[in-house]
């Protein structure tokens, strides 16, 4: 029964919330090991060598206990993995059962394997764990109802990664309450066995407090990007050999800006000089220039969390959008779903200025592209990346881009099921990744095959960046690591970096990461209560609606914003607004309760 009930509560919650909601996740054991071993011998860097420990050092000569000064402070740089408690691989006798592993399959594996038991590093994995792991995955494209089928059919795999925090209803409380996962606080402490994803946490105190339940309780082993350069990767893009032969030699920081650069495209011969895919894409663009985001946020005066559909600053965007339409600057079609194919097509003929996306996907795919063919693109084709417009000069950019280092939105938090027969051998593969040797492991791959260490850094080698079988360096990168797609481990920087090959690419990660305040207005990872989750939902659905229909009136000029905007704000009230900030707000405050 325990079981049908689970498939209700979890399907409850459509994927639209999980663009307004963040948060953390929990679950529930008994059992509580023990450690027989003697303390390892420690390196410089405060981990374990290699001497034959069984499981973890003893917690009365413990070499942690050397690190409490180094925990970090708010603001401060994340650090990555760097401690090796655990000794791998494990005993072979208590390696005698395989781990049945669920999780979606990720695009850039299945342009290459049927499935992540093909890749090199799931061989690497449970080579140098010594456990042995059976990957599932669900159909592409019908994770959310494979899932909750899953969950209803009373037998669960060992382990599965998902987001617990806004897809599942009540979040990881209820998930634990269900049966359905496993609390870890006995296998995450110094003494534990997954003491290294513990030493990670002391290190990166903000992160403890974010993957913890309302309740403190640890539920996961979590996503983490591992540094600030990972937390914006998209943002406003623009042809900059376009705008220069168009005659416009000023900045791109402010509105004003852009309207005379869009205005200077115009009167070149760019046809739309700014087009997106739909309009989300628009809204990521230009509306933080207004002091809100899309959606759901925390401002960043009060701290109190608002919605930025209910705010003054989105009828003056929308007052803005309708200008620049009006004037040509603002391709009419981004009110519909226009192919992502035909903004690629655009940006590369010169037919549109600017547009948003990312700094790999779109970024470098039209760079390369020009590349390829200069006879076609000309040999001055150039693309790059404009930070989020502000107002006026000088203003920090506050409300676009950003996440949290916990990241939430990634259906990649692992969690021990409560079906699981030998929980301690997953917490042990699990553990594994947060270690410094897993860590390279699981972003990098084989040392000496895809990477090599210089000057300590791992860099990919030809086997990745040239692959001699013909794949891309995306699809490369996925066969031999998780670094450029996500998972139970800390996602390391120096992935991106050399994934960013281009001169144009890290530009763009400093564009967007270096000039901006934004993480602190966003929602943190947050949980709702399983009747604020139905609530939520019930209320959202409604609302969005009635905000999109709006949205397209009144950036089209169907309606008037200026004369109807008491009524929408009155409309927006009466379907529950009000109430649905005060469940965020709720969930905000238990959050830094924490």
């Amino acid at each position: 029964m325990r079981k049908t009930k689970k498939l209700v509560t979890t399907l409850l919650i459509p994927s639209v919330i999980a663009s307004t909601i963040l948060s953390g996740c929990g679950g529930n054991n008994s059992q509580n090991p023990t450690t027989t071993a003697p303390a390892p011998t420690t390196t410089a860097s405060g981990g374990s060598s290699d001497n034959q420990t069984t499981t973890v050092a003893d917690a009365s000569n413990a070499p942690w206990e050397l690190l409490d000064s180094l925990n970090k402070k708010e603001g401060d740089a994340l650090t990555t993995p760097r401690s090796n408690y655990l000794t791998y691989p494990v005993d072979s006798s208590e390696a005698t059962q395989t781990l049945r592993y669920w999780m979606e399959l990720p695009g850039n594996v299945s342009k290459n394997s049927a499935s992540c038991n093909d890749t090199e590093w799931a061989r690497l994995w449970q080579e140098a764990t010594g456990i042995k792991i059976e990957f599932i995955h669900p159909t592409q494209g019908s994770a959310q109802e494979e899932f909750g089928v899953l969950i209803a059919s009373g037998t669960l795999p060992d382990v599965i990664e998902w987001e617990w925090t806004s897809s599942y209803t009540g979040g990881p409380a209820a998930a634990a309450k269900e049966g359905v996962l496993t609390i870890l606080d006995d296998y995450i402490k110094p003494d534990g066995l997954a003491a290294d994803l513990w030493q990670y946490l002391q290190d990166n105190p903000i992160i403890d407090r974010e993957i913890k339940n309302d309740d403190g309780n640890y539920y996961c082993f979590p996503f983490i990007r591992g540094d600030k350069y990972l937390q914006t990767t998209s943002g406003p893009l623009y042809r900059a050999d376009i705008l220069k032969k168009a005659g416009y030699e000023g900045e791109l920081v402010t509105i004003a800006d852009w309207t005379a650069a869009l205005t200077a495209a115009k009167e070149y011969g760019v046809a739309k000089p700014l087009a997106f895919q739909d309009a989300n894409y628009l809204m990521n663009f230009a509306i933080s220039a207004y002091g809100i985001r899309n959606a759901m946020y925390v401002d960043a005066e009060t701290g109190k969390v608002k919605n930025g559909a209910m705010e003054e600053g989105y009828k003056q965007w929308i007052l803005q959008m309708n200008e620049w339409m009006d004037a040509g600057l603002l391709d009419s079609e981004v009110m519909t779903k226009v192919g992502r194919s035909v903004i690629d097509s655009q940006i590369l003929t010169g037919a549109t200025l600017a547009t948003y996306g990312a700094g790999g996907g779109y970024l470098g795919t039209y760079l390369t592209t020009a590349k390829a063919d200069p006879a076609t693109y000309g040999e001055d084709f150039d693309v790059r990346a404009a930070n989020f417009p502000v107002l006026n000069k000088g203003d920090v950019v506050m409300y676009g881009g950003g996440s949290y280092d916990y990241a939430t939105t990634s259906k990649a938090h692992a969690v021990i099921t409560e079906d699981c027969k030998v929980p301690e051998l997953a917490v042990k593969l699990l553990n594994f990744n947060y270690s410094e040797k897993g860590h390279r492991l699981i972003n990098f791959g084989e040392e000496g095959k895809s990477y090599t260490l210089v000057n300590g850094v791992p860099t990919y080698t030809d086997e990745v960046m040239k692959n001699p079988n013909g794949l891309s360096v995306a699809v490369a990168m996925a066969h031999w690591g998780r670094g450029n797609m996500n998972g139970p481990f800390v996602q390391d920087p120096n992935y991106i970096i050399q994934y960013y090959e281009t001169e144009q690419q890290k530009e763009a990660l400093s564009i967007w990461n270096d000039e901006t305040d934004n993480q602190k207005t966003c929602i943190p990872p947050v949980t709702l209560t399983e009747e604020e989750s139905k609530r939520y939902t019930v209320l959202n659905g409604q609302i969005d609606t009635y905000i999109t229909e709006q949205r397209t009136k009144f950036i089209t000029g169907e309606a008037d914003v200026e004369a109807e905007w008491d009524n929408y704000i009155a409309t927006l009230k009466s379907l529950g607004m009000e109430e649905m900030i005060s469940i965020q707000q709720a969930a905000v405050d238990r959050y830094n309760a924490r």
